[in-house]
């Protein structure tokens, strides 16, 4: 008897051991808080989408995009379709993998799209090393949702490029905007900006970026501001000279116009920077060089004045109140008002919606009368979503009643990709970027309804993809009007006048009061110049106290 249960032990004990070394290999069972990727199906490619557990709203507007795409897909080559499983894109269990199988309809080539979840335990440095032991490499990584998310990325990717046994995979960076970073030893930090290594040199030659740079968002961001004097809040303007400027042909004809009539006053520039943000110092220092060449061009030298501010080292505060770093930077703004009485005024605020919120906010209540000189300026940290579908609570005018002007990466208001002011409130400039991501991994991930070899071949393939609005297309389209031009430039970073739109957020006024109304439009670029994309957005703000005393609550 006693025998029959040693045999019966061992027998069980193989058991376990070889159905725990499977489940290994298929990523199953493994430890609580375990990176582990999943198996590549023979004959199918895998593109690993590398992003915070906390990516649900992102990870569902890449599955609104795929399913926008699937229906578009045969009016953008016709005679084809796409064949989509999204069958396990969304998964009961948070620690399980989702993901997504496309490829050509009628053909049994995949690409498989799975989210890998960045987490305290699973960061990217552990994602690449797991995903190299398990042999077969992805054909590439999405990231980068920040700045310092797409550095992590970039040199897990770097160390680990050698030893995957074959091409390495390539990085196709999401909307990590940053040109420079800082070194992380301050100590060895180069003295100059432009010193800085570059983001997209850190995995060179296998690195895609589909946002648009910092530089790219401050030249647009800039260029507008510049070509649209209407945006600064003016005061005792005869109408009929500011109508003749907003109705110039010529952008500089209007400068000259409202300067020859006295209007035109000196443009100062005040920037500050959090110190533990890459994309927030960048930013900074990007908007003061272009903010010098630019301007310097178009107005006299000494109407440029640039106001820096010491860094503020922390980001890390309320949700309404700034900091008491922050408030010294207030301070140090407030002091210089003397000469900014009268002027108009750019207030570049290169952070995310919260931390500029509480900056203007205090800024706002403690010097109101200055504020109606100031035109805010921001990259792409403050959202469409933010002033649009939040913004009673995130950006509410009444709290913050200076116009605002910011980037973003698509049309947030484009009916095509389903915004409807009527019946939705979220913008399509996500939606429409993942559009692009999709669209070129399509164009240089299959050929002929076959699967491209390897990441070399795709990379090669990706470099040489054109852009004409509003598709990205492969190369050997034919050429109409509009013109394609290339999507990326030779460094891999995406090419200008590939889709970037700027946002207008103009506060309305009543001689010294605030009212509870603000206009919104969107531009995107047109020749030299800007174009309206869609109607003005008429918004009005405290909308839940209004609808309760209209109801008698």
């Amino acid at each position: 008897m006693r025998a029959r249960w040693l045999v019966l032990l061992a027998l069980l004990a193989v058991a376990s051991t070889a159905g725990y070394g499977a489940a290994r290999r298929w990523g199953l069972g493994a430890a609580a808080g375990e990176a582990r990727g999943r198996p590549i199906p023979p004959g199918c490619h895998e593109i690993a989408w590398i992003a915070p557990a906390t990516s649900s709203d992102s990870w569902e507007r890449l599955v609104a995009a795929l399913r926008q795409l699937e229906q578009d897909w045969p009016k953008l080559q016709p005679g084809t379709a796409l064949d989509i499983n999204l069958d396990k894109a969304f998964l009961d269990l948070t620690a399980d993998v989702p993901e997504i199988t496309l490829g050509p309809a009628g053909s049994s080539a995949r690409l498989w799209i799975r989210w890998y979840k960045l987490s305290g335990e699973n960061d990217s440095e552990r994602w690449v090393a797991n995903l190299r032991e398990r042999g077969a490499p992805p054909l590439a990584v999405v990231g980068g949702d920040t700045s310092d998310h797409a550095l992590a990325l970039a040199q897990a990717l770097r160390d680990a490029r050698d030893s995957w046994g074959g091409p390495a995979p390539l990085l196709l960076i999401t909307t990590a905007t940053a040109d420079r970073y800082a070194p992380k030893e301050r100590d060895a930090a180069p003295p100059s900006h432009e010193d800085w290594p570059t983001l997209i040199g850190v995995y060179p030659g296998r690195s895609f970026r589909f946002a648009f740079t910092n530089t790219r968002m401050v030249e647009a961001v800039l260029d507008f501001v510049r070509q649209m004097p209407q945006v600064w809040p003016q005061k005792n303007m005869d109408p009929g000279v500011f109508a003749g400027a907003a109705a110039a042909g010529n952008p500089w004809a209007g400068l000259s116009l409202l300067k020859a009539a006295g209007y035109l006053r000196p443009y100062f520039l005040y920037t500050l920077a959090w110190g533990d943000d890459r994309y927030s110092s960048d930013l900074a220092e990007t908007f003061a060089k272009l903010f010098t060449e630019q301007f310097a061009a178009s107005i006299d030298k000494d109407q440029v004045v640039i106001f820096d501010a010491k860094l503020i080292p922390y980001s890390v505060g309320d949700q309404f109140q700034a900091s008491p770093r922050e408030r010294l930077a207030i301070d140090w703004f407030l002091n210089n008002r003397g000469a900014l009485r009268d002027q108009q005024h750019l207030l570049a605020v290169p952070t995310g919606a919260q931390r500029a919120r509480r900056f203007l906010r205090t800024l706002c209540q403690r010097a109101p009368g200055e504020m109606r000189n100031v035109v805010v300026v921001n990259g792409d940290a403050i959202s469409f979503n933010t002033i649009y579908r939040d913004r009673d609570v995130a950006w509410n005018i009444l709290d913050l009643p200076v116009p605002l002007v910011f980037f973003s990466h698509r049309n947030p208001i484009d009916p095509s990709a389903g915004f409807d002011p009527n019946r939705s409130t979220t913008g399509t400039q996500d939606l429409l970027l993942f559009r692009d991501i999709l669209e070129a991994l399509l164009h240089s991930g299959f050929e002929n309804g076959k699967l491209v070899a390897d990441a070399d071949k795709v990379r090669d393939r990706l470099s040489r993809l054109r852009w004409r609005f509003p598709h990205v297309y492969p190369e050997g389209i034919e050429e109409k009007q509009p013109p394609s031009r290339p999507f990326f430039d030779g460094e891999g970073n995406r090419h200008a006048s590939t889709g970037e739109h700027i946002v207008w957020l103009q506060p309305a006024y009543e001689d010294t009061r605030n009212l509870p109304r603000a206009a919104i439009t969107v531009w995107h670029v047109a020749g030299a110049g800007w174009a309206m994309s869609g109607r003005p957005l008429d918004v009005l703000y405290n909308r839940a106290s209004a609808e309760g005393i209209a109801a008698g609550d």
